[in-house]
């Protein structure tokens, strides 16, 4: 399968993600983003509108456009509701952070089975780096 953009090729400078063995938790570690209340504190955010997690868009993002390679006109099945932070910690000066993602299954369904099953695949892969599929050679 063809990669369509130049991010699948190279990955995110600085982003990471790792299978922990576990079928629906994956070891994530992404720039530290602003909470809730710094966003609002510097004008961000309103306190009245939701807070959208950075971090699950983060990894929403990696896993369509870097992990599974999907066109930008297929949309990912599993979404924003489908993941859950479980626990986060700071990495070295605090630049970045690994969080433990959980997809949960509340909501589940079989595309969503399917691309869970093809993320674990591809992480598992002996090409898979932590940030991008390599090319074999």
């Amino acid at each position: 399968m063809g990669r369509e953009s130049g991010l699948s090729l190279h990955g995110f400078k600085g982003i990471y993600l790792q299978s922990t063995g576990h079928p629906d938790c994956f070891s994530f570690v992404t720039y530290t983003p602003q909470s809730r209340d710094q966003m609002i504190a510097c004008g961000d955010l309103d306190e009245n509108v939701e807070y959208i997690n950075p971090v699950v868009l983060d990894f929403l993002l990696f896993i369509s456009e870097v992990v599974l390679a999907l066109p930008s006109s297929v949309v990912c099945p599993i979404g924003y509701d489908d993941i859950t932070i479980r626990w986060a910690r700071q990495r070295g000066r605090g630049v970045q952070h690994e969080y433990l993602i959980e997809v949960n299954r509340d909501a589940w369904n079989d595309s969503k089975q399917l691309v869970l099953h093809r993320l674990q695949s591809v992480l598992s892969s002996d090409y898979w780096n932590g940030s991008r599929l390599a090319e074999p050679t």
